[in-house]
């Protein structure tokens, strides 16, 4: 029988991170991802890549 479901990534995610913040950091985080069509993880993927690059840019 053909197994059924999604098919298995080639990098699966299957780390969570917990973050803590304030009131008016999670409504900006919320905000800029509202207003850039993102969702939250995805707008602290891109910020984890921005942070990454500017270090490695700087060396």
């Amino acid at each position: 029988m053909a197994r059924t479901g999604r098919p298995k990534s080639d990098n699966p995610k299957n780390s969570m991170i917990g973050l803590k913040l304030t009131e008016d950091e999670a409504a900006k985080l919320r905000e800029y991802a509202s207003k850039h069509d993102m969702t939250i993880t995805e707008v602290l993927q891109r910020g984890i890549d921005l942070q990454y690059e500017m270090e490695k840019s700087s060396k």
